[in-house]
């Protein structure tokens, strides 16, 4: 319990309340705009969060996430076009409540469920996340590369029409990854003495 008021405490400060507000309308309005995706929105705020302090910091990017996937709801229900890729799958029916003269009850009910949703995720965070972390913290060199290979595999195999080519080209993302300093060694690596490519 004095874990939940010690962070009560934090997020109610008045200058995080002020950055929760202000990234809410950022998010709503990236939301909102059909294109952009809650990942931008977060993207977008990253070099803005490297002034703040961390609660401030984070509270913007769940913030500006949470409600650009709300407002991905707007145009798919005026326009017929998901403002995010989460609102994708509603879209045709959410529009249709809109031609029918029921926007307001459409978003009122797309509010609701957003709310919803993401407090039950934050209440199963919150009760799994000690759990999760403490068999995260167990994991040795070994699962760390059979949980990147298992990455790494469905990513190329989600090019379902041509997974050879999903295939060919992570294999060629990861040897232009493989270009700079290595991160262990620290050890110059397919540089060929340029000093640009460091």
């Amino acid at each position: 319990m004095d874990a939940f008021l010690a962070a009560a405490a934090l997020i109610f400060d008045p200058f995080v309340l002020w950055v929760i507000v202000a990234s809410a309308a950022f998010g709503m309005f990236v939301g909102a705009m059909p294109g952009l995706t809650a990942t931008m929105a977060t993207a977008l705020l990253i070099p803005v969060t490297f002034f703040m302090e961390p609660v401030p910091a984070l509270g913007a990017i769940v913030t500006a996430t949470a409600m650009a996937i709300f407002a991905g709801d707007i145009p798919a229900a005026l326009l017929r076009i998901p403002g995010t890729p989460a609102s994708a799958a509603y879209t045709d029916e959410s529009y249709a409540m809109s031609k029918k003269g029921e926007l307001d009850l459409n978003l009122g009910v797309n509010l609701v469920f957003s709310a919803i949703g993401g407090l039950v995720g934050v209440a199963i965070l919150i009760v799994c996340a000690p759990a999760l972390a403490e068999f995260a913290i167990n994991f040795s060199s070994f699962e760390y590369f059979w949980l990147a290979l298992l990455g790494l595999t469905c990513a190329s195999f989600i090019a379902t029409d041509a997974p050879l080519k999903g295939l060919v080209s992570l294999l060629i993302g990861l040897s232009i990854n493989t270009i700079g300093i290595d991160p262990a060694a620290g050890y110059p690596r397919f540089t060929f003495g340029s000093v640009e490519m460091l």
